[in-house]
């Protein structure tokens, strides 16, 4: 007998089949009742679920299932169960469901220590408080950092004007620009565009947003975890997404010890110098304030206030191409209230209602994050009478509320007038308008980031016509990884000093 080649006790082999369909039963139980709860959504398949078939444009397939099973829907994804909001209302109350305030167990970066971004609980709300109280202690929101931007858009300008008729991408020239403000409130100084650091800073940061993908395998599949090792090796995206961060938190490390060499009453000037003090302070706590991460935060900090407001200065000099009527509008508001003299400020803005139009249109039309950083239910909860059960990985669709025909007059149109008065004198920011996300975890550089579009639009219309090159037409392709970004963004080239 099988039993006796094994030389297992018959008895023994009995209580181990009664636990496993003991185990299965409750398995099959909890899988059903946590089935009949979630909302109704496409099937997929066994183990995989329904990550084999989401497109390389999900925010589009999202929408797109939303019109077949509802607004809220669900599906298996790897291991984890996925709720898809897509309709305004239910998005306004989920983000106010502080149920709905974690993140995913497990890093983007698997084998990484979580940053403020990825992190839950306690843990989050401490960092978040003290890295917010950090920043605006050293300019966040006041009006010293406007003119630290403002001589930086002075740079970038005179740039621009020195390199005209030249071949240089403008996104690589202006995230090089945008990067700087970020850096100020991240390491107290800004780096020279010809700066070997900065300009590594620069690429490791876009290598890592290059190769990680929205619905990637290893959020989905924790199980893979176990299996990191392997997969790195025959995974060129998360090869490259190691190394790079690896190398963008070396160079944050020699920052962080060129401020620990400061003097112990040095003032505090930046983020890193905040936290060393905290970490200081709170280093019997067990609230993570430690080295791994200062650098995680630091590296976080440092993308998110630099790749989104630079991939959104992309989108804006396609619009200023495609619609030269609206760029003559902006001129026009320019010449009326600032002039070609000055430099803005942002205090400006209100005087310039077809401008934040456009800015807002353009934060519309852009969508830069279709999708939402993955939320996870803390506990059961509900969404509009939908069962949430705990643990779930919770998505937004912030894409399909921008393409809303209910919320929006032809919603696939780029029409800054949407948001002005009937009689064009003020602006109207409409409440469907979600670039930074919303609730308690909101971006927290939202602010940073109207300031510095505002100001780089304006310095640019101010000084140059943004045109085709003669006989080219501009694409309109996007790309999308973990944002949407201009397939073949503009070049210098397109760039005409403006004749006063």
């Amino acid at each position: 007998m099988f039993l006796d080649h094994f030389n297992v006790s018959p008895n023994l082999f009995n209580i181990f089949c009664g636990c496993l369909t003991v185990c299965l039963i409750k398995y099959l139980f909890n899988f059903i009742n946590r089935f009949r709860k979630l909302p109704s959504g496409p099937w997929g398949l066994p183990i995989l679920g329904y990550l084999p078939f989401i497109k390389k444009d999900a925010y589009i397939q999202m929408t797109e299932l939303a019109k077949k099973y509802g607004p809220v829907f669900s599906f298996k994804c790897g291991q984890c169960d996925v709720v898809v909001i897509n309709e305004v209302k239910a998005i306004e109350e989920a983000l106010k469901n502080d149920h709905l305030l974690a993140r995913p167990k497990t890093t983007f970066i698997p084998g990484r220590n979580p940053s403020l971004a990825e992190m839950s609980g306690e843990t989050w709300k401490q960092q978040r408080r003290v890295a917010l109280t950090i920043l605006r202690n050293v300019g966040l929101g006041k009006s010293t950092l406007e003119t630290k931007i403002k001589e930086e858009i002075g740079h970038f300008i005179d740039v621009l004007k020195s390199t005209h008729g030249k071949e240089v991408s403008f996104k690589e020239l202006s995230g090089l620009s945008v990067a700087n403000n970020i850096s100020i409130l991240m390491f107290g100084h800004r780096f020279e565009y010809d700066d070997p650091i900065g300009n590594e800073m620069r690429r490791n940061m876009q290598k890592v947003s290059d190769n990680i993908e929205y619905f990637t395998k290893f959020v989905f599949m924790p199980a893979i975890f176990f299996f990191v090792s392997l997969a790195a090796k025959f995974s060129p995206e998360l090869r490259n997404a190691n190394s790079s961060q690896k190398e963008l938190e070396e160079k944050i490390t020699e920052e962080v010890t060129k401020h620990r060499e400061k003097k112990a009453t040095h003032e505090i000037e930046d983020y890193i110098d905040g936290y060393l003090q905290e970490m200081d302070k709170l280093k019997d706590s067990n609230l993570s304030f430690d080295m791994n991460t200062l650098r995680r935060n630091t590296a976080d900090f440092y993308a998110a206030g630099s790749d989104t407001t630079t991939n959104t200065l992309s989108f804006m000099m396609l619009y200023l191409i495609t619609y030269p009527e609206y760029q003559q509008k902006i001129r026009d508001e320019i010449k009326e209230t600032i002039g070609f003299e000055r430099q803005p400020d942002y205090a400006d803005r209100t005087s310039m209602p077809f401008t934040m139009a456009f800015i807002y249109e353009s934060l519309r039309m852009s969508s830069l994050v279709p999708l939402n950083i993955l939320r996870r239910a803390s506990q059961d909860t509900k969404v509009m009478n939908h069962s949430i059960p705990k643990d779930t990985l919770v998505i937004f669709n912030f894409w399909a509320v921008h393409r809303d025909p209910n919320l929006w007059n032809d919603p696939h149109s780029f029409k800054p007038e949407r948001f002005l008065s009937d009689d064009g004198t003020q602006v109207i920011k409409s409440p469907y308008l979600m670039p930074f996300s919303g609730g308690k975890r909101i971006c927290p550089g939202a602010t940073l980031a109207l300031i510095e579009l505002f100001l780089y639009l304006v310095s640019i219309v101010q000084n140059f016509i943004v045109s085709p090159p003669e006989g080219h037409k501009i694409s309109d392709e996007i790309n999308y990884i973990f944002i949407r970004m201009v397939k073949n963004p503009v070049k210098l080239t397109n760039f005409h000093t403006l004749k006063h």
